[in-house]
């Protein structure tokens, strides 16, 4: 748990992460800490863990159908088409809204049965070994991300910025195992008061330590370039 921290901590220094990293935690323990009282939208949720509170996502305290949907918290279908349609203004029709939901779900489908709960903390607590860490990045700090993941083996996942907020942050990045960047849909980001140069990359927690290892070897992390690099530079820019 200590080495897990620690780089998350070498990530968040090199980068200069302001916020606070999320940890995301499906899991039916219940920890000895003070958790956030009332209900909570995921997007909402989010953003309160960045604060420094813990949140517990339930069936029961999931304030928003979508999210209990999407994070798998209930088997009941309740997607409000009609609503994200003619309310939100999502898409054109339900038909078109409902095609969209199945590409989505072609993807990555909703992880039922994997816990009762969704613990969203502060992730350098050491709460628990996380699932997913979710950082709140600036577009630069996202673009260095994207090279350090893909440092050592050069593979660079599909990254799924459609869908929902807590699809694209939370269920593809979980059920597929691929690190992502995600801006959020934008009725959650208006919901919930989203700072408009927010993003998030989500990490699973199996791809933190290859990240921080190669913050030192990297120039999207802390190491120099080249010499001749830096003259080509130069001369580009004159």
């Amino acid at each position: 748990m200590k080495d897990y921290i620690e780089q998350v901590k070498t990530v968040v220094q090199a980068l200069s992460i302001e916020k606070e990293p999320v940890g995301v935690k499906y899991t039916d323990e219940d920890p000895a800490v003070e958790i956030e009282a009332g209900n909570h939208t995921v997007c909402g949720a989010i953003l309160a863990a960045s604060e420094g509170k813990i949140i517990v996502l339930t069936e029961e305290r999931c304030a928003c159908s979508g999210g209990k949907t999407h994070l798998g918290l209930t088997q009941k279908r309740e997607i409000p088409w009609k609503m994200l349609v003619e309310g939100e203004k999502l898409w054109y029709d339900v038909k078109t809204a409902i095609r969209s939901n199945v590409e989505v779900e072609k993807i990555a489908r909703p992880p039922y049965g994997l816990s009762k709960n969704v613990f969203l903390y502060p992730a350098m607590r050491g709460i628990f070994q996380p699932d997913l860490i979710l950082m709140l990045v600036n577009a630069e700090q996202a673009s260095r991300l994207i090279t350090l993941n893909q440092f050592w083996d050069g593979k660079t996942p599909s990254i799924e910025m459609r869908g929902s907020l807590c699809w694209s942050m939370i269920t593809y990045p979980l059920v597929s195992g691929n690190f992502n960047l995600s801006v959020g849909d934008i009725s959650a980001r208006r919901i919930e008061r989203w700072d408009p140069n927010i993003m998030v990359a989500s990490i699973p927690w199996e791809r933190i330590r290859g990240i921080a290892d190669a913050i030192e070897f990297s120039t999207a992390g802390r190491a120099k370039p080249s010499e001749e690099f830096e003259r080509m530079t130069e001369r580009m820019r004159s």
